[in-house]
């Protein structure tokens, strides 16, 4: 009674797809739903902080820029990931 569907698959990972954490709150999994939050939320705002604020100025882009937006895609594409294996069980 307590099959997965492809239909719940599908709302997990488009949530997490909206912003992290939220397939896993979908999933009934809230401990980790708040822990991707939470490093989305960091991770977000520190992308944003080292973005330069006049964009036509810049040469290349900074290169914490660049690591933050990594983290953040990993975090992203974790996220993803996990929902979607999770919500297959």
């Amino acid at each position: 009674m307590n099959e997965p569907t492809p239909r719940r698959k599908i709302v997990a990972f488009i949530l997490c797809g909206i912003f992290p954490g939220l397939g896993q709150f979908y999933n009934r999994q809230p401990a980790k739903g708040a822990a991707f939050v939470v490093a989305g939320v960091v991770f977000s705002w520190l992308f944003l902080r080292a973005a330069p604020s006049d964009l036509s100025a810049v040469q290349a882009p900074p290169a914490n820029l660049i690591v933050f937006a990594c983290l953040l895609l990993a975090i992203w594409l974790w996220s993803l990931i996990d929902a979607w294996r999770v919500a297959d069980r």
